[in-house]
């Protein structure tokens, strides 16, 4: 069977983030010029935008996400999975990454609720390796949430178990629906894995890690009182740069970029950072900065913004590391791609 998942298959690399910018960017709602030097005189114009009306039904989805992060969270605990919350949060996150390749053809979610246990383990682990193609720097700082499908040996029927419930609890759910429409804009209508992250970690381990979230309600509140409040008195310039420093999953850039797109900017092509100094938090981050478009100039660091004020360009120059490797790999592997089909060809001649 083939699954119609959109994974974006090809495997020629994405160009690299920009540079980061000389100085530290300041703190949300503070909006600052690319410092990427004279390449930033030739920054597109906005482009325009689908500018139909948008239905006012961000506070559904927000409730729609709370309920499936409910969901995930009792299937997690009902199949007793274990103390690792990374695992569930990692499988919400890989079905928030896929969209049905074709509309009109058999139903994905279908599709992925007849799979057995194993057969959606290698779903899963597809699903990060073609991200981690095209986007190494973020995938990367998730790795937290799919480490685990490295593991050589075959997962325990406990974990296998657990892997079938949550991933049904997330489909029923409705994660396809709140992710997997093809417009960003669509999809960045709430943050489904704040949610179910916060629902999964107890009261106390938040407490011990200070983690708080923002509401997404809450975040599209601030984001328009504080930049419709700037950006009255100056419009929006693409290629500047918008930074939070105690990012949480990046709630708060998810409500600037919908800011953004109501005005008839592409968010892409601005440049975007965040900070949180929770491994797993830093994570989601990354993969909603995917989830909801928000382009190549992203950077994502897993630090702590108050002792490192250089966390945002530490964790670009990881992020370059992690592309030239990606480079290195995907060099190598079209090499040895050639060199079969070479000697397929030579064996056909020789027969």
């Amino acid at each position: 069977m083939s699954l119609q998942l959109d994974l974006f298959a090809s495997a020629e690399p994405e160009p690299a983030p920009a540079p980061a910018p000389a100085a530290a960017p300041r703190a949300f709602a503070a909006i600052t010029p690319r410092a990427d030097g004279p390449a930033a005189t030739n920054v597109a114009p906005p482009r325009e935008i689908d500018q139909r009306p948008r239905p006012a039904r961000s506070q559904d989805l927000h409730s729609k996400a709370f309920a499936l992060g409910e969901a995930v969270t009792d299937a997690w605990h009902r199949a007793h999975g274990g103390s690792d919350i990374a695992v569930p949060i990692g499988l919400v996150a890989a079905l928030a990454l896929v969209r049905q390749k074709d509309a009109a053809g058999p139903s994905l979610k279908m599709q992925i609720l007849s799979l057995d246990g194993v057969e959606l383990i290698e779903m899963y682990r597809q699903i990060w390796a073609q991200h981690w193609a095209h986007r190494p720097d973020l995938i990367d700082r998730a790795r937290v949430l799919h480490e685990w499908l490295n593991d050589t040996k075959a997962p325990d029927k406990n974990r296998v178990y657990a892997v079938r419930c949550v991933t049904q609890a997330a489909l029923k759910g409705g994660i396809l629906e709140l992710t997997g429409h093809p417009d960003p804009y669509e999809r960045a209508h709430t943050d489904v894995l704040s949610h179910v992250m916060m629902l999964l970690r107890s009261n106390s381990a938040r407490q011990g890690l200070g983690e708080y979230h923002t509401p997404p309600s809450v975040a599209d509140m601030l984001a328009q009182v504080s930049l419709s409040t700037q950006w009255a008195l100056e419009d929006p310039k693409a290629g500047q740069h918008i930074h939070d420093p105690a990012g949480g999953s990046g709630g708060l850039l998810r409500a600037a970029a919908q800011i953004l797109r109501q005005r008839g900017f592409d968010p892409a092509d601005f440049r975007w950072s965040m900070v949180d100094v929770d491994q797993i938090a830093a994570a989601c981050g990354a993969v909603n900065m995917i989830i909801w478009g928000m382009g190549m100039r992203v950077t994502v660091a897993c630090d702590n913004a108050l002792a490192n004020p250089r966390a945002v360009e530490d964790a670009m120059a990881h992020a370059q590391a992690v592309i030239a490797h990606r480079d290195e790999v995907l060099g190598k592997a079209k090499i040895i791609a050639a060199l079969r089909r070479t000697q397929s060809l030579l064996e056909q001649v020789a027969a």
